[in-house]
């Protein structure tokens, strides 16, 4: 039942999910009434695992004796709630809501092996051991409980006629109440022991040995047909329980039902999931499961005796302590929701449009899902300030649009139609980035000229721009002009020169150019640099900590390396990986191995033949400086090349 239950939840959820969208042909939940009543019938199983008190010690001296054990079976129950609810947000999925509930509950409650012996006094005051055996200890049980639900409240309708609910929460007991009935019998017997008095008489004593002795009058069914094969054990109790002894065979309570109640209720749990089939816009029937647990603690009575003379009984319940109710099933309902539904302004999406070009207010936002052909005014805050409200009618497809805007951050929209307002999401309105595409310098002809140009590219045609500058330094004339068809603009006649800090704006946008140098035809070639010195392959390419990247200063080892193994004919590269002593022996092992391998790599990328290298990682085992600070660890971190067969 309980993966039942958990399938209910699990399937309503999945189908709420996969139905949603933002397009529906049916009133949602955040047009259906914030108040609903539910009313359900609950019915399916039911049971109460029983906790009792230990009573033998409510019977003196007791021995050989068995209190039984209690336990519930075949349980079922069935009842009704009604809850009112209500349901906040703007989807209005979730709720909460209380209302009574009022559950029966019937099954069987059997006490087992009952079975004591113990001291008692008989009618004359003579002590005697008491023997009582129970027979077919059972009671028919119906419980009947009234709580008050406190719950929190799930719905979600997604289609026109299906929808799925939860509800979960406490349940707060107002009463728990027993009524009984039982079919037990008990078998009374007893055994008196003699002893002597102190005037030399002689007096009843009570024999506690687990076997009475031969010298015992005893009044059991046992002894009777000892003596007695063919007597009649039932006529020889009755004769003795006429004179007052405490004995008889099958007898039955004098009372046989009753009522007990539980003298402490508690807060207990119900979840009811359930499937919806919508009637009406107002009315669903529900279909789902339940399941509900609520715990009940008893003060047992006190010297709780299950019988202690003939026709003597105390139910069963009246021993327990706690009882822990259990009840599952199936649940059947309808759920009615109160008033009229509300049609609130909604903004169903919201379309932009930015502006075209850097500095140009040419964007727009549109909002949809308004009512059709009504005035409007729009609020916004445009990077936090707020520019003049927006009026228009909105257009028969529900879209009222937004002209003329800047680029910005647009934020609070807000649509008022009458007394009804709608929310929009914020929107940003990019400005297209004033870019300049390329920058081609033209050099002066000659040492001291000043024909030179730059020519900038990917401005807007037909648009002023502005270009502001420094030559070697100094500030210069700013350069306005307007842009060419072909979105360029150049400055001409440029003397030689360094020029920095160039500024170019256009539609109160501004750009930063590249430095340029303008000179004149380049001197003639300086002479070849000395040959550099040979490059050491043998010193540690050194790695970060925990990392097996090479570094870019380690190349010219590494090519170096490279170029003797191509050009060396029949040698090869021994590498060693290294790590420092930090982590453990088997990750610094793999780490090693990596670090050679990246060696590797690039040696095969500089045109080494890979069976030309062999690679061999040390971990840790192998330090080449101290590892106790954090440059010998530094260097400990590293690979090693050795060339053979030169």
């Amino acid at each position: 039942m309980k993966k039942l239950l958990f399938l209910l939840i699990a399937a309503g959820g999945a189908a709420s999910a996969i139905a949603q969208g933002p397009n529906t042909s049916y009133t949602t939940d955040a047009l259906l009434s914030r108040w609903v009543v539910d009313v359900n019938l609950v019915g399916g199983f039911a049971n109460q695992d029983f906790k009792t008190a230990n009573t033998i010690n409510n019977y003196p001296n007791a021995l050989n004796s068995n209190t039984g054990n209690l336990k519930f079976k075949n349980g079922y129950a069935y009842g009704a709630d009604a809850q009112l609810g209500f349901f906040f947000g703007e989807k209005r999925h979730f709720g909460i809501g209380t209302g009574f509930m009022y559950m029966t509950e019937h099954g069987f409650a059997n006490l087992d092996n009952f079975h004591i012996e113990y001291q008692a006094t008989d009618f004359k005051g003579s002590t005697f051991r008491q023997l009582i055996t129970g027979n077919n200890i059972s009671e028919t049980i119906t419980s009947s409980s009234m709580n008050i639900p406190v719950m929190l409240k799930y719905k979600n309708r997604f289609s026109e006629h299906w929808g799925f609910a939860a509800d979960a929460g406490a349940l707060i007991n107002l009463e728990m109440k027993n009524a009984y009935k039982t079919n037990a019998s008990f078998d009374y017997e007893a055994i008196y022991k003699f002893g002597q008095s102190g005037d030399g008489g002689t007096v009843a004593v009570y024999d506690n040995s687990p076997t009475p002795s031969v010298n015992d009058w005893l009044i059991t069914k046992t002894e009777f047909l000892r003596n007695n094969p063919n007597g009649n054990f039932q006529d020889y109790l009755n004769a003795k329980r006429a004179l007052g002894y405490n004995v008889g065979e099958g007898l039955k309570p004098g009372t046989s039902k009753g009522n007990t109640s539980y003298t402490q209720g508690s807060v207990g749990f119900m979840v009811q999931p359930s499937l919806n089939y919508f009637l009406s816009d107002m009315v669903a029937l529900n279909f789902g499961v339940y399941y509900l647990y609520q715990p009940f603690k008893n003060a047992a009575a006190s010297n709780y005796h299950l019988t202690d003379g003939a026709g003597n009984y105390s139910s069963v319940l009246n021993n327990v302590t706690e009882s822990h109710n259990q009840s599952y099933g199936l649940n059947i309902g309808v759920r009615f929701f109160l008033g009229k539904k509300h049609i609130p302004l909604t903004i169903s999406s919201v379309n932009q449009s930015s502006p075209s070009q850097c500095g140009i207010c040419d964007g727009s936002i549109a909002l949809n899902g308004l009512f059709p052909n009504q005035p409007v005014t729009v609020d916004y805050s445009l990077n936090g300030a707020q520019p003049t409200r927006y009026s228009s009618t909105v257009q028969p497809d529900g879209q009222v649009k937004i002209p003329n805007l800047c680029a910005g951050s647009y934020t609070g929209i807000k649509a008022t139609i009458k007394k009804e307002n709608a929310m929009g999401k914020a929107v940003i309105l990019g400005d297209p980035s004033l870019n300049i595409s390329s920058q081609i310098a033209t050099h002066p002809t000659l040492s001291g000229g000043c024909n030179g140009s730059i020519m900038f590219k990917g401005l807007y045609a037909g648009r002023s721009a502005t270009i502001n500058y420094n030559l070697n330094g100094a500030s210069q004339a700013p350069f306005t002009g307007i842009v060419n068809p072909d979105n360029s603009i150049t400055i001409s006649g440029l003397c030689e020169g360094t020029y920095t800090g160039i500024m170019l704006t256009c539609n109160t946008c501004t750009t930063k150019g590249t430095d340029f140098t303008l000179v004149a035809p380049a001197p003639p070639p300086l002479p070849p640099a000395p040959p550099m010195e040979k490059i050491d392959i043998s010193a540690p390419v050194l790695f970060e900590f925990d990392k097996s990247d090479i570094q870019s200063s380690y190349y010219p080892i590494l090519d170096e390396a490279s170029k003797e193994v191509v050009e060396g004919g029949n040698t090869s590269i021994r590498v060693d990986g290294h790590t420092d002593a930090i982590g453990t022996y088997g990750y610094n092992q793999k780490l090693s191995e990596r670090r050679a391998m990246s060696v590797k790599r690039y040696l095969i990328n500089k045109g080494v033949r890979p069976d030309r290298v062999k690679i061999y990682g040390h971990g840790k085992t192998q330090p080449a400086a101290t590892n106790k600070t954090s440059e010998g660890r530094r260097q400990n971190r590293r690979a090693v090349m050795n060339i053979t067969g030169k």
